[in-house]
């Protein structure tokens, strides 16, 4: 009687799957398959993402300290301009007007002193005279007092009339600046970068509750910085010097290099977050067409930029006990068994977490596969998995994750 194949085919099936399962169990404790990275010196380069605006460092807003209108222009937005130069003039006459009546004030004051002069010395004779005439019994004594009033009065009048004199230098010494201020110069040399103003529109004057009108403004374009906005959680890990890379919103993929050089004491306030300002100097290619006022954004890089023992992100562990004491932890390769590490950790990035204690350069850690990582228990048999095998693996871990998102949502 021949065997039906049917039941041939099942006994192949079963010896095949049986085979392999017979032999682990010849060989004893089965293991599980691992990912392993070994703890070595690392660049470890955590960033602070921040936002903000280029800035010339060093440009001035040009106002006037006058109300007057503009009379001539003498420059175009674009020109290079030298410190003290003259840029605009405003119409003087008021101010022309003004010198003169101070200066008839002045002179109605020297009349005066000449005249008080006078009148002092005349007071003077006739008090000389009185003393004589009262020495002789030949006036009495209140006509002599009268006479030292008079000269007493003379040299208050003569005092009075120079004060009014030294008054009247002061006021026509301030209508003379305010002349002179009619001629707006450059306070520095560089490029005019905004030039708003017209002839014939009136240049109006700042005050403290009040601000005046814009002349122009006057750049030295020859270096730049870049303004940043910091988030006060993060403000406390920056410190002057470190480096910084600015992507121009003009040029995203270019990388302008730069360093910390200011961080602000006090916060500004925005939509009701709090932020501090830093400033980053820059070192821009050559040709890269950098003008103020483009946003930009940074990253900051902290630390020293040294090497340091790390391992991959994904190897460390967290743990929370009920007193809510975080704990870090690794789990080790130690002669072909899973070991669990309590470890101190310091600086990370995107791949690499810094080892402050608890590992050796050398050590070999258990990097996953995750969900593998998860499960393991003290003391467990692992093998090291194969690059193929390995990638495989992270492949469907990647998977996973995402399938378990796509579930909890």
């Amino acid at each position: 009687m021949k065997p039906n194949k049917k039941y041939i085919a099942v006994a192949v099936i079963v010896a095949v799957l049986a085979v392999p399962l017979l032999v682990k169990m010849g060989r004893g404790e089965s293991s599980k398959e691992v990912e392993i990275a070994v703890a070595a010196e690392q660049e470890i380069r955590p960033t602070i993402l921040a936002s903000g605006v280029l800035a010339y460092r060093n440009e001035v807003d040009l106002t006037s300290e006058l109300v007057a209108k503009v009379r001539e222009i003498l420059v175009e937005e674009g020109d290079t301009v030298e410190q003290g130069q003259l840029l605009l003039r405003l119409d003087p006459e008021t101010y022309r007007n003004a010198i003169d009546r101070e200066q008839a004030t002045r002179r109605q004051a020297v009349i005066s002193i000449e005249r008080q002069r006078l009148a002092l010395a005349l007071a003077e004779k006739r008090l000389a005279r009185g003393e004589q005439l009262v020495a002789q019994k030949m006036i009495g004594q209140s006509e002599f007092d009268d006479l030292r009033n008079a000269r007493d009065l003379a040299k208050v009048e003569l005092d009075s009339s120079q004060e009014a004199l030294r008054r009247a230098d002061a006021i026509l010494g301030e209508a003379r600046e305010q002349l002179s201020k009619t001629d707006i110069r450059a306070p520095i040399g560089g490029v005019i970068v905004a030039l708003p103003i017209k002839v014939g529109e009136t240049a109006i004057a700042s005050t403290n509750a009040f601000a005046g009108a814009q002349l122009m403004k006057i750049a030295d374009t020859s270096s730049i910085q870049a303004d940043l906005k910091v988030d006060e959680a993060d403000v406390a890990k920056i410190a002057l010097g470190q480096e910084v890379e600015v992507y121009a919103a003009a040029f995203p993929d270019t990388a302008i290099t730069g360093k910390v050089e200011q961080v602000a004491l006090a916060p500004t306030l925005e939509n009701q977050g709090r932020s501090y300002l830093v400033t980053a100097e820059l070192s821009p290619p050559e040709g890269l067409a950098l003008r103020s006022g483009m946003s930009a954004r940074a990253d900051i890089f902290l630390g020293d930029g040294g090497t340091k023992l790390a391992v991959p992100v994904e190897a460390v562990g967290t743990e929370v006990d009920e007193d809510k004491k975080v704990t870090r932890h690794v789990w080790v390769d130690r002669e072909g068994r899973a070991t669990k590490v309590i470890v101190e950790v310091g600086l990370s990035d995107d791949k690499w977490e810094e080892i402050t204690s608890g590992l050796a350069a050398g050590d070999r850690v258990i990097k996953g596969p995750a969900k593998l990582l998860r499960g393991l228990i003290e003391g467990e048999r692992i093998t090291e998995a194969k690059a193929d095998d390995a990638d495989e693996a992270e492949a469907g871990d990647a998977g996973e994750e995402a399938e378990e998102e796509a579930a909890s949502e």
